[in-house]
Parts: C-alpha cells; sequence; structure tokens
C-alpha cells in the first residue's frame, strides 16, 4: 500500500458522521470541560477559603499534592479499567467521583474534608481523558477520527477559560460553596446521561460506506495487551517524547500568568481578558489539524505518516519560545505565547491520533493512560525545580531550554515510527 493511494473515480461522496457519534462527541465535550472547571475552582477561590477555613500557603501545597499524587497514579489503573469494564460504566464512576469530590469540597468545614475531597478529585478525573479514546474508537468511523479526536480532546480548555469569569459570579453572588456545588451536581446529571447514550463497547468493524480506499484499522495480531505494548518500540518513542515534550505545557500553564503580570506589566483585569487567548486559538487550531488528517486519510494517505509531518512543522516554531524574555511588547509575548500553547495542544491531540492508528482499540485507553501518568511526573518535577532555576538563571534559560523539547521530540517520532511505516509500506 502506497502513502498516496487514491480513490476511484466513481467513488461515492463521504458519508456524515453518524447522528450518535456526535451526541457522544458532545458529551465527551461537556465531560472534559467540567472535569477542567472543576480543577480550577480552589486555585480561583483559594484566598476566599484561606480565610474561611484557616489555612496558609504551605497547607495549600499540600492540597496540591493531594490531587497530583493520586492523579499520577489512577492516570495508569483508569486506563486498564476503561479496557476492562468498558468507557460507559468508567466514565459514569469518574464523572460523579470527581463531582462528588467537588460537591465535598464546597460542603467542607475543616482542613481535613477538604484534604479527602482533592485526593477523590485526583483519583477520579484523569480517567476521562482515556474514556475519550476509547469511546472516540467505539464510535466515528476511521476516516473521522481525527477531527473527533481534535475536537473532543482540547475541549478541557473551554473549561479553563470559562472557569474564573463563572466562579467568580457564582461566589459573590450566591456564596463560594456554590461555586463547587452546582457545578457538582451538573457534572451528576451529565455522569447519568452519559450512561444512558454510551451503548457499544467495540470499534466499527469497517469504514463508513462509500468512502476513499483507507489504509485498515490497526491489525489485532493476538498481543493486544499492554505487555505487548510495553515491548514495542514506537510506544516506547511516544514515551520518551511525552517525558521531554509534557513539561513544556505544564510550565506555560502553571508559570506564564505569573510572568505576565511580574515581567510583562500586565495587571490583573488585562490577565483575565487576554488570558484565554492562547486555548481559544488552541481549541481552534486543534479542529483545523484533524481536519486535515482526516483529509488526507479520506485521499488514501497514511494518516500516521500525515501527523508526523504535522509534528515536524509544528515543532518547527517552538524555538520562537525562547525569544519571549527579549521582548517588552506585551502583544508579541501573547503572540508568542499563544502559537506554543498551540503546538502543545495540537501535539497531545497528534499523540491520541497516533495511538489511534498504530495500536489495537483494546490498549488504547491503557496506553492513554500510561501516557498521561508518565507526563505528568517528569512535569511535576520540572514545576519543582522551576523556582530553584528561575532563582539562579531567571526565566532565560527555563525559554531556551524548553525551546527545544518539541524539535528533539519531533525527531525521535519521525526516526523510529516514520521509519516502521515506511517498513510496511515496502512490504505492502
Amino acid at each position: 500500500m502506497t502513502d498516496a493511494q487514491t480513490a476511484t473515480a466513481d467513488a461515492a461522496p463521504i458519508k456524515k458522521m453518524p447522528r450518535k457519534a456526535w451526541l457522544i462527541i458532545g458529551l465527551l465535550m461537556a465531560l472534559l470541560v467540567l472535569n477542567y472547571f472543576d480543577r480550577q475552582t480552589l486555585s480561583i477561590l483559594k484566598p476566599i477559603m484561606k480565610a474561611e477555613l484557616a489555612f496558609d500557603d504551605e497547607a495549600y501545597s499540600l492540597l496540591t499534592f493531594a490531587f497530583m499524587l493520586p492523579y499520577i497514579l489512577m492516570y495508569v489503573v483508569s486506563g486498564r479499567l476503561i479496557d476492562r469494564f468498558g468507557t460507559r460504566a468508567s466514565m459514569t464512576v469518574f464523572a460523579i467521583g470527581w463531582s462528588v469530590a467537588n460537591i465535598v469540597s464546597g460542603l467542607s468545614h475543616n482542613f481535613g474534608h477538604l484534604v479527602a475531597s482533592r485526593v477523590l478529585m485526583g483519583a477520579a478525573e484523569p480517567g476521562a481523558f482515556p474514556v475519550v479514546q476509547r469511546a472516540i474508537l467505539n464510535w466515528v468511523p476511521i476516516e473521522r477520527r481525527a477531527l473527533a479526536i481534535s475536537i473532543a480532546t482540547p475541549a478541557g480548555n473551554i473549561g479553563a477559560i470559562l472557569a474564573p469569569p463563572l466562579i467568580a459570579l457564582l461566589a459573590t453572588g450566591i456564596g463560594w460553596r456554590a461555586a463547587f456545588v452546582i457545578p457538582g451536581v451538573i457534572g451528576i446529571i451529565v455522569a447519568i446521561l452519559w450512561w444512558f447514550a454510551d451503548t457499544r463497547h467495540t470499534p466499527p468493524a469497517q469504514p463508513m460506506a462509500d468512502a476513499a480506499p483507507t489504509l485498515p484499522e490497526p491489525v489485532d495480531d493476538g498481543d493486544a495487551s499492554v505487555r505487548g505494548l510495553m515491548r514495542d518500540k514506537r510506544f516506547w518513542s511516544i514515551i520518551a517524547v511525552r517525558m521531554l515534550s509534557d513539561p513544556v505545557w505544564y510550565f506555560y500553564l502553571f508559570w506564564i500568568p505569573g510572568y505576565l503580570q511580574e515581567r510583562v506589566g500586565l495587571s490583573l483585569s488585562e490577565l483575565g481578558l487576554v488570558g484565554g487567548l492562547p486555548f481559544i486559538a488552541a481549541v481552534l487550531m486543534c479542529m483545523v489539524l484533524g481536519r486535515v488528517v482526516d483529509r488526507f486519510t479520506e485521499r488514501g494517505h497514511d494518516p500516521i505518516r500525515v501527523q508526523l509531518r504535522i509534528f515536524a512543522f509544528t515543532a518547527a516554531l517552538m524555538p520562537l519560545g525562547a525569544i519571549i524574555t527579549m521582548t517588552s511588547s506585551a502583544a508579541l509575548a501573547i503572540a508568542i505565547i499563544t502559537i506554543v500553547v498551540v503546538v502543545c495542544q495540537a501535539w497531545f491531540v497528534g499523540y491520541n491520533v497516533l495511538l489511534a492508528g498504530l495500536f489495537s482499540a483494546r490498549v488504547n485507553a491503557s496506553a492513554v493512560g500510561i501516557l498521561g501518568a508518565v507526563g505528568a511526573s517528569t512535569s511535576l518535577i520540572l514545576n519543582l525545580l522551576a523556582g530553584s532555576i528561575l532563582e539562579q538563571f531567571d526565566y532565560v534559560a527555563l525559554f531556551v531550554g524548553l525551546a527545544v523539547l518539541h524539535p528533539l521530540s519531533a525527531v525521535i517520532l519521525i526516526v523510529v515510527i516514520g521509519r516502521s511505516r515506511r517498513a510496511i509500506s515496502a512490504r505492502a
């Protein structure tokens, strides 16, 4: 099979994605929006809650740790649970779990209750992301998967955009406890809707009717297991690049708001006006890139090789991040930050496209969980060291170092996975 196999002249038009698949994608997006929204509430209401529940910044760091530790551990476990019990039961339990945790946070009357709620939230929230991957494989035909992944995966950014104004509105209008309880109740309702909607447990057996010839589904060679996955050098190459590239995203997520206020000179109100722009751009660009991959797939191109080219192109933009500290212009700094955020999100979508095309659907959820845990772990290490690095070398060293990680990651993917695809094409 060649990389550019074309459709026959009399091929019928591509059919639209089934309506039920759009419903599933919509519910996945709603759950991811709530997932990101709920995790933002504590940080936004921190000053109010410190006074109300009598804890200090050192105790707040304990709350962050109480969330992150089970989050990392459950990323691995949740993937295995999804592969065993399916997306219907798993997402329902996960979503109800983090929604209940959010409600408990709002009803907390002492610091111990708050710690317990953060542990439960950290254990429940990571399972949403492997569910997204597996549910898309279950419901969406291969010719539309890149688009579906690119729509659903970055939807959490919408929650990050909506959280500050809506939480402030709830807290000032009704009370800070309502900012936890109301989204928690909504999450439980959406989880119940998911239970009734997600009734399929296996991927579509065939591509959509009348579609142009495409590459087949990943072959189930009898070793569709986590053990087989861990023996695959292609998966190890993705592990390596997640270890390298994920810290870029987490650093920008946690440190850039402070940088824009302390070094660029934005006020808090100005940051509120422009802070969501990179995330909005990321959501839109991920959808565009997902559609690009699908268009090439419809024409018979290998979606994996198309995705590798996108990795290479976007990685070439990342060195721009090294010059953020060289500008005093807020507009230019935000423009560069937007490019970096867009690339980071495009890569998260691209990883899932690779997993869907390289490995059996039966291990995709486990693969997403393992990769999420690996990326979160190295990102946690960087954020622990970032303060010391800033004290000794300032932001310049961090921005320069982070700017080379995606180009290096792209080289690894192209060398390992690109060679394997060429070998497959040569045998076809």
